[in-house]
């Protein structure tokens, strides 16, 4: 009988009120040993804390800015090497790949104000400005820009400058090439939106460069020249105020300056605050501990008893009565609604499971094509009359290859690079049989060989390809990408398929584009119609697969898989160490 009433929510909540009261009264005897000059510590410690959350971030956002950077400059380093020997077309097309990749980490990075490329011999400038940022500012950057005014940062390493136009301040990091210069820049304004909204009157913010320039304060009518602030000096008093300060090694520090006056008023108030909150704490906890037995202990034995009926499988039990709590009203509905919900997803998973099944089936019927192996037989036959043995002990070797990875069985997991390498002896079974009329490339992250995807993802696109993009007599051209992405959402793999054929008619992309699946597919989309309905089924997500055309021409597809557990952790690590 002790062990339950100590097991009970009464017992607990008994104790707990009366050694809060207990605590309480021990304060009240000691408050008065507390000084003014414990307070003054507390408040310097508390500064301290809070200077460190806002340094933090703002390395922070430093970081990722200079990780965006660094990823541009070393995705950029062949075009920057080949960049001057390219003609006037190709160059062009490296300046397009240049302004997506600015454009793409500016709208993945809300705290970069400005991404630019300057290339020199053209006088080209590419930049990406914050939607932050008026036209004026952009124009005086763009000229600063233009100009040469903005200058390489100094040292290798995490380093920035502060680049000053037109009466606002910029922190900067560029880096410069014979041939181009690459740099990102954070309005002082951005890097301390978090805070200034911190501080008030009372409590203000400077942020400083390593000479103890000002490059910007949280009040406006801050004067640097009024009040001296040291970065060698911690914590100093001047006229009446507190400066704390702290170096950042990026570019110089921050300061807080708290005012002296009124730092401990209200402390004799609160002291005589907490002596009446205790006497009128014996008062109330009697009367607690009698509505907590009707308005918790009551409703609490309820939802035990309606768990276990739900535990033995009682999916239309129904809860009693609601209580008088609003709480608990809300408990009760969302407990119905749960079970409920946990009935209907028990429903859907069988019918989920056979619809897995239904396109396990479409899927392996998809790969059954008669056609080609007896184009495949037909061919051999062909180069026995020429006695071309080596083409044809290939074409066996390729065709024994295809076959095998082919039986793996429907909607395998394979890995990347696994596909790829079936994807490439694909393309030699067909450069056997069309010698020189086929050119392919492919750039695939090495980081991302080992990833999992579906059996035949990137083989169904390619088939399509020789099937539909191309012309015995015309050489065709394929381009295969792998790439890691991300947003909002997650970190993703992102593979990019592309000739140059006509493209796709605009309704098949619509009805792929589209977020329902088709089911009364033609022969022709029966195959990308599976692969969509896949990625749904395997990932849980619509929008994985994208079909579009290319100027002036060609097709091109787009597929995001997400990035699995082990290389997302990869990837934060290395960002931590840069």
């Amino acid at each position: 009988m002790n062990e339950i009433n100590r097991n009970s929510l009464v017992f607990k909540f008994s104790f707990r009120i009366a050694l809060i009261l207990a605590v309480l009264l021990t304060v009240l005897i000691t408050s008065n040993i507390y000084s003014f000059n414990v307070v003054k510590a507390n408040l310097i410690r508390n500064a301290n804390y809070t200077m460190a959350i806002h340094i933090n971030n703002i390395q922070n956002v430093l970081k990722t800015a200079s990780k965006d950077l660094n990823e541009i400059f070393e995705n950029s380093l062949e075009t920057i090497s080949i960049y001057p020997e390219l003609n006037a077309n190709q160059q062009y097309f490296e300046t397009l790949k240049l302004r997506d990749d600015l454009a793409g980490k500016l709208s993945s990075n809300d705290n970069l104000d400005l991404l630019f490329v300057a290339i020199h011999h053209s006088d080209l400038i590419l930049a990406e400005f914050s939607k932050r940022l008026p036209t004026s500012e952009k124009l005086a950057l763009n000229d600063a820009i233009q100009k040469g005014k903005l200058t390489p940062s100094k040292a290798s390493g995490s380093r920035w400058t502060v680049v000053r136009t037109k009466g606002n301040s910029y922190l900067a990091q560029i880096y410069r090439t014979p041939s181009m210069t690459f740099g990102v820049l954070i309005k002082a304004d951005t890097l301390m939106a978090a805070v200034k909204s911190a501080a008030d009157k009372q409590n203000q913010y400077v942020l400083l460069d390593y000479g103890g320039n000002l490059i910007y304060a949280s009040d406006p009518s801050f004067v640097r020249n009024e009040l001296p602030v040291h970065l060698q000096r911690p914590v100093e008093k001047q006229r009446g105020k507190y400066v704390i300060s702290e170096k950042i090694p990026e570019f110089g520090g921050l300061a807080n300056i708290i005012e002296t006056k009124g730092m401990f008023s209200g402390l004799a108030f609160i002291q005589w605050l907490i002596i009446a909150l205790g006497v009128v704490s014996l008062f109330i906890v009697p009367t607690a501990l009698w509505r907590l037995s009707r308005e918790i202990i009551i409703p609490v034995l309820a939802l035990v008893k309606a768990t276990k009926e739900v535990e033995k499988g009682n999916w239309d039990y129904r809860m009693p009565k609601a209580p008088a709590s609003l709480e608990f009203t809300k408990l009760y509905n969302s407990f119905s609604s749960m079970v409920q919900e946990i009935k209907t997803l028990k429903i859907h998973s069988y019918e989920e499971k056979l619809e897995r099944n239904k396109a396990e089936l479409k899927y392996l019927q998809m790969q059954i094509k008669p056609h080609f192996y007896l184009n495949a037989i037909t061919t051999i036959s062909s180069l026995t009359y020429q006695d071309k043995n080596e083409e044809i002990r290939k074409l066996i070797h390729h065709l024994s290859k295809y076959l095998r990875y082919m039986f793996k069985g429907g909607l395998v997991n394979v890995t990347l690079q696994e596909e790829i390498e079936h994807v490439k002896n694909y393309i030699h079974l067909q450069e056997i049989k069309f010698p020189n009329q086929i050119f392919y490339a492919m750039d695939i992250d090495r980081r991302l060989e080992q990833q999992q995807l579906p059996q035949f993802l990137i083989q169904t696109f390619v088939e399509n390809i020789f099937k539909h993009a191309w012309s015995d007599g015309k050489m065709l051209s394929i381009f295969i990408q792998a790439t890691l992405s991300a947003d909002h959402e997650g970190s993703w793999i992102k593979l990019r398929i592309e000739d140059n054929g006509e493209g796709f008619p605009k309704e098949i992309m619509n009805e792929v584009n589209a977020d329902a699946v088709t089911e009364r597919a033609s022969s022709d989309q029966i195959g990308i119609q599976n692969i969509k309905k896949t990625l749904r089924l395997l990932y849980k997500k619509d929008g994985l697969l994208k079909l579009s055309n290319d100027e002036p021409s060609g097709a091109r597809v787009e597929i995001l898989i997400p990035m699995s557990h082990d290389l997302r952790e990869e990837q934060h690590a290395v960002s931590v160490n840069r």
